[in-house]
């Protein structure tokens, strides 16, 4: 397995440990603040994301006319974000009806929060899903 060594990849790489390290270090030095430990969750999680996708743009040979955005890859986008927005409804109505049913007394900022991590991850996830799956309808 040859690994590549472009510019933008090891740029994409450095980033993605910026973002491991600086979450390490906000969860590190969190006090009594939930909002930073979600901060630094999160960093993390983008960090590894980063790091995983410079390491498969890295391994994998693809010319470079099949990174052009086309019909195919919008038509990708549009789906994942539709997708992706009747989720973020979903979550947000079952957050509020579970914090009516079980008094979880849930704060208006971590739903906020939740919802914000839901809609990203699940657009990114989606994408990437329907890249794979081939054909779009």
């Amino acid at each position: 397995m040859k690994i590549k060594t472009n510019k933008k990849i090891l740029l994409t790489s450095g980033i993605g440990l910026g973002l491991v390290l600086l979450g390490v270090l906000a969860i590190q030095f969190q006090t009594y603040s939930k909002a930073l430990l979600l901060v630094g969750i999160n960093l993390i999680g983008f960090g590894l994301f980063m790091l995983v996708v410079a390491l498969y743009a890295a391994t994998t040979t693809k010319p470079k006319t099949e990174l052009a955005a086309d019909e195919r890859v919008t038509k990708i986008n549009e789906k994942a974000g539709y997708t992706a927005g009747w989720l973020i409804i979903l979550s947000v109505t079952l957050m509020f009806w579970a914090d009516k049913i079980w008094s979880l007394n849930l704060e208006l900022k971590d739903m906020y929060t939740m919802t914000l991590m839901v809609g990203i991850y699940s657009f990114l996830i989606l994408r990437w899903y329907y890249n794979r799956r081939g054909e779009v309808v």
